[in-house]
């Protein structure tokens, strides 16, 4: 099989390598979807990668005919995440939480492969009649369920989405999918602000979102205000999106502390809540959705690249000119 493998920061060989024959069930890996972690990775930030690594958590494929005829040619999505197993989050049944989660992608090789092996029990199969570029889309689909599910959103709720990156356009469409009656959507980027105004989501004044959701709400701000920008300037601002009593959620990943008006969260009875990747059943969710047309996912997916132009993806990530990038695999 081939393998795009990433040998250094920046770099990356196509590789010839012996077919998997490890446990679990041979996959033909249709698409990979890029993020912000892989765009990491490759920059050599990421505290857990190491070279060489094959890239690749958020995979969509299809088993091998080996499997049989029961499973053979189903189309599945991968699930990545390889919790312990062992410590006090895993113990109490939130692995998704685990102390030392670990990843397809990142701590081990990933889905930038012609055909990778999976364990049975992380195989999330899509039903019929769903493309593969449209199912590429439901890991970061299933952060976007996994953060509403656990948030306070209420029907006829109002919410504001901080980044209209994948992960936040699809929190902002997994709430109005939940029943938020209004949703808002905070982005200084101009393409990223098109697909979320083509996706039928209200947008921010992004030279003063505050003032902006005031106004357009007549005061009343949002009842949560989900943080997918995960950027040192837009943490100050988070409190004054959201009513007294009301709730911020953080989804995106920051890198490191950012400064917060505890003291908003003090006198006004907000509440912080931190969700970190998903469950299995948010994937299910995801699939649900996508089967159901609730996605549009021709507008999500900006940019599909074969592997021989993995440079000019990642270039795509870090410009910004993107919303989301996939890479396409032979069975594509």
């Amino acid at each position: 099989m081939r393998a795009l493998v990433a040998t250094a920061p920046g770099e990356f060989e196509l590789e010839e390598r012996p077919a998997p024959t490890g446990e679990g069930l041979p996959l033909d890996v249709c698409y990979v979807g890029l993020c912000g972690t892989d765009l990491h990775i490759v920059r050599g930030e990421h505290p857990r990668a190491r070279f060489p690594l094959v890239l690749g958590h958020e995979i969509v494929g299809r088993i091998a005919p080996s499997a049989g005829r029961a499973l053979g040619g189903r189309l599945a999505v991968v699930d990545p995440l390889l919790p312990c197993g062992q410590c006090a989050a895993c113990r109490r049944r939130r692995s998704w939480v685990c102390s030392r989660l670990r990843l397809i992608g990142i701590d081990e090789d990933g889905g930038l492969a012609s055909r990778i092996t999976v364990l049975p029990s992380r195989l999330h199969l899509v039903p019929d009649g769903v493309e593969p570029r449209v199912a590429a889309l439901a890991e970061p689909l299933a952060v976007a369920v996994h953060a509403v599910r656990e948030s306070a959103l209420q029907l006829q709720g109002t919410v504001v989405v901080v980044g209209a990156g994948p992960v936040g356009l699809l929190t902002a469409l997994a709430a109005r999918h939940a029943g938020a009656g209004r949703v808002f959507v905070a982005e200084p980027a101009p393409q990223r602000r098109q697909v979320a105004e083509a996706l039928g989501l209200e947008l921010l004044d992004p030279a003063d979102p505050v003032e902006s959701l005031a106004s357009l709400t007549r005061g009343g701000l949002a009842d949560v205000a989900f943080d997918a920008a995960a950027h040192p300037a837009v943490a100050p601002m988070l409190t004054s999106l959201v009513v007294p009593g009301g709730q911020v959620v953080i989804v995106g990943a920051y890198r490191g502390t950012a400064p917060v008006d505890l003291q908003a969260v003090m006198f006004r009875g907000i509440t912080m809540v931190g969700v970190r990747v998903y469950r299995p059943e948010d994937i299910d969710a995801a699939i649900a959705m996508l089967a159901a047309g609730v996605v549009d996912a021709d507008r999500i997916v900006t940019s599909v690249v074969p592997p021989d132009r993995i440079g000019a993806a990642f270039a795509q990530l870090e410009d910004g000119t993107q919303v989301k990038v996939l890479v396409e695999g032979p069975a594509g």
